[in-house]
């Protein structure tokens, strides 16, 4: 009787934690591109792509439906630094999982 408790009570911890997951993943955004990269722009918060040939197929300006993760750095092979002097701040680097138009 306690084990299925216990299971019952963990099964309950684990879906809210996955539905609580996918909310913070699953973000409306809009695309911002200025001569430091590309971001997605989410509750005025500005998080620089990594893998910027997720966002090709979109305008800047555009509002899109993204799934992406945080990262510490940005070690994608066709990703190629900023060439201008502009600073832009921003809250850290994201990973485009799945993006598509809003």
């Amino acid at each position: 009787m306690a084990m299925k408790k216990i299971t019952t009570y963990l099964m309950i911890v684990f879906t809210i934690t996955i539905i609580s997951c996918e909310k913070e993943r699953n973000q409306a955004a809009i695309i911002i591109r200025d001569c430091t990269g590309t971001y997605l722009r989410i509750d005025s918060k500005d998080y620089q792509v990594c893998n910027t040939g997720e966002t090709e197929n979109f305008a800047a300006e555009e509002s899109v439906i993204a799934t992406f993760k945080r990262i510490n750095e940005c070690k994608d092979p066709n990703y190629s630094p900023a060439a201008c002097d502009m600073l832009h701040l921003n809250e850290g680097w994201i990973e485009i999982q799945k993006i598509k138009k809003e």
